[in-house]
């Protein structure tokens, strides 16, 4: 059974006398590359009459003028009629399988007595995690109208992105629509894709009178690709440095790459291949290493800034078609014993509490795991590799004697709580040894100063015992000894 998805136009105006072309698109699923496929009339009572279909059938009415061609490989089949009439007006289908039960898109036909201009349905094919570009050539050279993206669904067409700044929740970063050329046309550039970005569009610019030269797109991604999936989220310190990849196709060659940082659906310049740097990046922004073969360049960012947080685009033009990545930057800041941004270094608190002790750097481990590339210190003391780009916060890494001299102190704090202890049992000890010094003193005094027989009454009566004598006093004689016992 036929499977997967189908799309189509949903309006299409051609003139009296004249010829209009239907083409639906289809997942190229075996099922649906070998199914049949039908054109049919729905009529008032709700059945659609198969006009023509690929096994050969061709309604009477339309013998002569209607043709339909399967192009299996590229997923899509044409329907094309001739010598239009007034009466040729009306709802029609385009389908996959039984005429009940299949795929199918419905769509409007309208037969104007003048030929009315009906743009061909585009398509644009992505790769997941790819890009894909989109020209709507509005033929409004006068630019005043409002610049805009929609979904087509069944009964409407739901806004994703315009020109006055709004951006669906889940295009944030990812979707930007070019300024309009002289022409009249304009860009709309999508990147990161995914599977659910699959569908019909519609692109063109809103008039008071409603949308005007509108363009009908179907965008299919692949559901397999070559393109790995890369961190969307870069972290930085501030006053410190980073860089990261701009990635193209290197089987192309492109005659601009650049940077711009996005805003609210716009994407400003900052940086090109040609020299361009804005005012405020200069000094702080520039390109580095480029590696053809891959199709990589390098651009590095010193001397951050609060208020370099944001999304960036890196964009490769090449004609109308421009390759497109975006990654969003986040800056910690950090609490610093310099002023000097390129020579900062953390300060280490002293507080014995684990939790109120983690610095920082610290506290920003997780979110340098989303950066896209090698986390590098000053002194080589390790690393933290995801993807390709590089972060460098040479400030905030980097061995000084100010560094130094915090972590002295660090160090004298932790070990304080091991010496005073230590200092208070010794102070302790001296006291014990000087008191007992003391009235050892006094007793060998007495003793002089006393007759040999009061010796042996204050021996008795106050005197320690003979063990404890014998601590204090040198060992008696064994005449002495028994004279104590008796």
């Amino acid at each position: 059974p036929a499977s997967g998805s189908l799309y189509g136009s949903r309006f299409l105006t051609g003139g009296v006398g004249g010829s209009i072309t239907h083409r639906c698109f289809y997942s190229i699923t075996p099922a649906n590359m070998y199914d049949r496929k039908y054109w049919c009339k729905i009529a008032e009572n709700g059945v659609c009459y198969t006009i023509i279909s690929s096994t050969g059938y061709t309604s009477e009415e339309f013998v002569g003028r209607v043709s339909l061609q399967d192009v299996p490989q590229n997923g899509t089949f044409a329907v094309t009629m001739t010598g239009l009439k007034g009466s040729d007006t009306g709802r029609y289908q385009c389908g996959i399988g039984p005429t009940r039960g299949g795929l199918y898109v419905s769509l409007n036909l309208t037969v104007l007595a003048e030929a009315g201009v009906s743009r061909p349905l585009q398509l644009i094919q992505g790769e997941l995690h790819g890009s894909a570009t989109v020209l709507c050539p509005s033929g409004d050279t006068q630019g005043g109208g409002k610049r805009f993206w929609c979904k087509v669904g069944r009964t409407s067409c739901a806004l994703i992105a315009d020109s006055d700044g709004y951006v669906g929740r889940r295009h944030l970063g990812r979707i930007f629509i070019t300024p309009q050329e002289s022409s009249g046309a304009f860009k709309v550039l999508i990147n990161d894709l995914v599977k659910e970005d699959s569908g019909l569009y519609r692109c063109g610019i809103e008039r008071l009178n409603g949308w005007d030269s509108s363009q009908e797109v179907v965008l299919r991604v692949a559901t397999a690709s070559t393109l790995p999936r890369r961190p969307k989220f870069l972290s930085g310190t501030f006053g410190g440095s980073l860089s990261f990849k701009c990635h193209s196709d290197p089987k192309r060659s492109y005659e601009e790459k650049s940077l711009c940082r996005w805003e609210e659906g716009s994407c400003s310049l900052l940086l090109d291949t040609n020299g361009f740097v804005h005012e405020s990046y200069k000094g702080r922004l520039q390109v580095g290493s480029s590696d053809p073969e891959r199709g990589t360049y390098t651009v590095v960012m010193s001397q951050l800034r609060l208020e370099d947080a944001g999304w960036y685009w890196c964009r490769a033009r090449s004609g109308h078609t421009e390759h497109t990545s975006s990654v969003k930057l986040h800056i910690h800041k950090e609490i610093c014993s310099s002023q000097d941004p390129e020579t900062t270094t953390p300060v280490k608190p002293t507080s014995s509490n684990p939790a109120a002790s983690s610095t920082p750097t610290q506290r920003s481990i997780p979110d340098l795991m989303d950066v896209m590339g090698t986390v590098t210190k000053s002194t080589t003391v390790g690393t933290v590799t995801k993807g390709t780009s590089t972060l460098l916060p040479p400030g905030t890494f980097g061995t000084s004697p100010g560094e130094t001299y915090h972590k002295s102190s660090s160090g004298e704090s932790r070990v304080l709580p091991v010496v005073l202890p230590a200092l208070a049992l010794l102070i302790c000890i001296t006291i014990t040894v000087l008191t007992l010094l003391k009235i050892k003193l006094e007793r060998k005094t007495g003793g002089e100063r006393s007759t040999t027989g009061d010796l042996e009454a204050v021996t008795v009566q106050a005197g320690p015992s003979p063990a404890e004598e014998q601590t204090m006093e040198e060992p008696p004689s064994p005449g002495k000894e028994q004279e104590c016992k008796s």
